[in-house]
């Protein structure tokens, strides 16, 4: 599948944010049936707490500066996952250690983009997508990281044991400890494939 339309439409991680931030206030000025303002809120702090925190230790950046870097990034998000507002920041400041394009598409405005990359049948975001020079995938990462994935499989498997609230609470914890290390890790294993 040639993905180059859909790189050359993807907006840029800046423009992503103002889209979100524009998105928050259409549903706090409008309509919100969904009570999505809420999530766009919590997830714009979110974003912006790692955009001045999060920093790529000086391993990471020798490790990323070996990388042969003939790829882009495609990014399938939405401004109210909890889960791309941890991931997202992340990978711009790797993509940005590698001067590699990075581009972001809102999965609910490209669903034919998002059914070619499902997740156990599922539309889980974000899912980031490596792209050779002729827009051909050549790895993918997503929509969570491996210790992450294991939490949500918990809550699937017991949900009266474990709720959703919990669950939540839980991986929020979770991505504040790990620090991205298993973002960086775990894209950087496929990177190098």
């Amino acid at each position: 599948m040639n993905l180059t339309a859909y790189f050359d439409q993807a907006l840029n991680y800046n423009d992503y944010l103002k889209k979100i931030e524009q998105q928050l206030l259409e549903l706090e000025n409008g309509d919100d049936p969904y009570d999505y303002a809420q999530y766009y809120s919590i997830n714009l702090k979110r974003i912006d707490r790692l955009n001045k925190n999060h920093e790529l230790s000086d391993k990471q950046i020798d490790k990323l500066s070996k990388i042969k870097t003939d790829f882009r990034l495609l990014t399938i998000s939405e401004g109210w996952c909890g889960d791309a507002a941890q991931i997202v920041p992340v990978v711009e400041k790797i993509a940005n250690a590698m001067a590699v394009e990075h581009r972001i598409v809102f999965r609910d405005e490209q669903p034919e983009l998002m059914d070619a990359f499902l997740t156990n049948g599922s539309r889980s975001i974000p899912i980031i997508i490596g792209l050779n020079e002729n827009g051909e995938e050549i790895f993918r990462f997503g929509p969570r990281p491996v210790e992450a994935m294991e939490l949500l499989k918990k809550a699937k498997e017991n949900p009266e044991g474990y709720d959703a609230d919990q669950f939540h609470k839980d991986l929020q914890v979770w991505y504040n400890k790990d620090k991205g290390n298993s973002i960086f890790d775990e894209l950087y294993e496929l990177i190098t494939k």
